[in-house]
């Protein structure tokens, strides 16, 4: 994948999907999951933030009180110009991974908080990883996750964060409407929980990484393989036979 070949053709670059097998380190259960990324420009993703936010504001408690998000997140069009170079990187987890207690459950909460926890601190996990190695910055998703488990220094009346440099923005929370962004770029259409319906296929969560000025990388599927490859949850390394053995017996490769 060439930053330079979308800089000058203005095409957005698809490179590909493969399987990450998920292991928590708390209970030892296994769960696979898709990834997918491309490279685009910053103008090609869906940039509403009059509509975004506003949502934001009608829909969650966050608003106005977190450190990461509006309106003291920053809009995109502070972090990057239109013709910037932007890498997402998606994760899927399909509902019928679940762990068998998650899906006996008719709370949707519940099943929103299991699969949001394992999505949300693994795309965080790999933003944190690669944008340095990019000199660049990344966009997660939800709220951030920079102090861990400790409550965020705004929502306890200060007035500075704890961790500048762990702090993170959701795609949300500059603008880009999100679910229109990966319906226009990866085909893919996005799906909630809500009362009464603990039944949707996956849930899909998404990262932006904008690379630095002076980096000239490619994000090269490898690469992403590489990193995840050594995260702690990493169960079985990719293209090894305990690997594959694992996709063909849940049916996954064919």
């Amino acid at each position: 994948m060439s930053l330079e070949g979308v800089l000058q053709t203005g095409n957005v670059q698809t490179n590909g999907m493969f399987w990450y097998i998920y292991r928590s380190q708390s209970s030892g259960n296994i769960y696979p999951l898709e990834i997918g990324n491309l490279l685009c420009r910053a103008q090609d993703l869906v940039y509403e933030p009059e509509i975004v936010w506003a949502a934001c504001a009608k829909g969650c408690s966050n608003f106005g009180s977190a450190g990461g998000c509006p309106p003291r997140s920053p809009k995109l069009e502070k972090i990057a110009s239109p013709e910037d170079p932007v890498w997402l990187i998606y994760c899927r987890f399909w509902s019928k991974f679940k762990h068998e207690n998650v899906l006996k459950s008719r709370n949707p909460a519940v099943h929103w908080k299991f699969q949001d926890a394992i999505l949300s601190r693994f795309l965080a996990n790999i933003g944190y990883k690669l944008a340095p190695l990019l000199k660049g910055s990344f966009l997660s998703t939800g709220y951030c996750m920079g102090c861990g488990g400790k409550k965020c220094n705004f929502k306890l009346g200060l007035d500075s964060c704890r961790n500048p440099h762990r702090r993170t923005f959701s795609m949300e929370a500059t603008g880009i409407n999100v679910v229109e962004t990966i319906k226009k770029l990866f085909g893919i259409k996005l799906y909630w929980y809500s009362k009464g319906n603990t039944d949707i296929p996956y849930m899909l969560k998404c990262i932006a990484v904008f690379p630095g000025k002076e980096s000239r990388e490619d994000l090269s599927l490898s690469l992403l393989i590489n990193i995840v490859n050594e995260f702690p949850n990493c169960c079985w390394r990719y293209n090894t036979d305990k690997y594959w053995e694992y996709l063909r017996e849940n049916d996954l490769v064919k």
